[in-house]
């Protein structure tokens, strides 16, 4: 399939599951020995919630790695460890300078083996933290989808996980219809690559479908104001003197560590359909506009680039060497403009392109609703929290968004994701 050097499952990717595990992520760790931290995840929102988090992270011990055998394990222990982290670093505000020993050393551990970094990512929130509880009209929603771990315990913040999950899940056959109309491509079957496109298109649709059930299980308030606090990174915390990031505990001391947050930027799944597709991100783009560009422009088409380029290494190990491998064969876009007198086949690629554009546009929608809107509207009230407003105990502020209206990742999403939506539409007109 597509000239793809090994088998799927070497990439840890399904042609049913997609960039999900082709089994249900594990629920718990088995092994007694993990019981401290098996412990302490199951009552996270309440230790978050009374302000006692870090008095309990003091008395964990430090457990070691050794005994995690099967990669599920080792995701299952990703999780843990992610959640146990942030919500360390921001139940309280300002975040924590330092990570302790008992959380850092297993997290960088945990992560140096599944080629991610010691952060938590979109990996370890929604691709390996969810069970499927049912589905309807034929489709997976966010309400038929909870998280294992949780900053909250509210069926909200499983609503928002859930919408990645299910469009995961709706947009996995995007990988085997993709990969089948690059084979079509090297093989010259038109026919075939139009039917692949048309697949695809279908596909984009439904995942599109999915997009604003998140605003009858998910209210923006929620959102920016309970669970955004706890989504951040390592880095551009300078705003509440952390200019240098977060402290590591290690054996030896330590050392300041600065990454990004979770971010949808990180889901394997539209990176793939970008390359599959042809999709230029690059600023070395020849399309009309870039040459006369504003410097404001350019340096948001210089910070899209790197952003991207970025989350790369956010992803698993084996979906960054998918990935790579996929760049290498992709050939959609030459046999479209190789046989630009085969209209049917030129409209089937620009239906599918439309469609992605129709989701990446919906997708600022819901950018604009949730982040946007909300920091306006709280702006004042986080200024107020920020200065003193204490938790009932543990003598501490609310936790709140360092972010603002700025992505988790670090990026001005409005700017940032029009950005990604016009090198879309900019594709068809190549």
């Amino acid at each position: 399939m597509a000239q793809i050097l090994a088998r799927l499952e070497d990439y840890h990717v399904s042609s049913t599951s997609g960039f999900l595990p082709s089994s249900p992520p594990l629920e718990s760790l088995l092994d007694p020995y993990y019981t401290p931290w098996e412990s302490i995840i199951s009552v996270l929102p309440c230790l978050i919630r009374d302000g006692s988090l870090r008095e309990r992270v003091a008395v964990l011990p430090l457990l070691e790695t050794e005994i995690l055998s099967t990669e599920e394990e080792w995701r299952r222990a990703y999780v843990i460890l992610g959640y146990l982290c942030n919500g360390y670093i921001f139940s309280r505000f300002p975040p924590t300078e330092t990570l302790p020993l008992c959380l850092s050393r297993p997290m960088i551990e945990v992560s140096t083996h599944l080629g991610l970094p010691p952060v938590p990512t979109y990996s370890g929130q929604t691709l390996w933290n969810h069970r499927f509880c049912g589905k309807a009209d034929g489709l997976i929603h966010s309400n038929s989808i909870q998280t294992l771990a949780s900053f909250t315990g509210s069926p909200e913040e499983s609503s928002f996980f859930g919408i990645s999950v299910a469009i995961e899940a709706c947009g996995a056959p995007l990988i085997p219809a993709l990969l089948s109309g690059i084979e079509a491509a090297s093989q010259q079957d038109w026919v075939a690559l139009e039917v692949c496109l048309q697949k695809a298109e279908g596909i984009l649709n439904n995942m599109t479908t999915l997009l604003p059930t998140l605003y009858q299980s998910c209210s923006p308030e929620f959102f920016y104001t309970t669970l955004r606090p706890f989504l951040e990174g390592t880095k551009d915390l300078a705003s509440v003197g952390l200019p240098n990031g977060v402290f590591f505990e290690e054996k030896d001391g330590g050392s300041c560590r600065k990454y990004c947050g979770p971010s949808n930027a990180q889901s394997s799944l539209f990176v793939l359909v970008d390359i599959a597709l042809g999709v230029n991100h690059s600023t070395s783009s020849h399309r009309s506009g870039h040459t006369n560009a504003s410097f404001g422009q350019q340096e948001i088409l210089a910070a899209k680039t790197q952003f991207l380029d970025d989350m790369r290494w956010y992803m698993p190990r084996g979906h960054r060497r998918f990935l790579n491998e996929v760049e290498r064969v992709s050939n959609i876009k030459a046999a479209i403009r190789s046989n630009s007198h085969n209209l049917q086949l030129r409209e089937a690629y620009h239906d599918c392109l439309a469609a992605l554009a129709q989701f990446r546009q919906k997708h600022i929608q819901m950018v604009t609703r949730y982040v946007v809107v909300m920091a306006k509207q709280n702006c004042n009230t986080s200024k107020e929290r920020s200065k003193g407003d204490e938790l009932e105990s543990g003598g501490a502020a609310k936790p709140v968004s360092v972010a603002g209206a700025n992505g988790t990742g670090g990026t001005r999403p409005i700017a940032f994701l029009k950005s990604v939506r016009d090198d879309v539409l900019c594709a068809a007109q190549d």
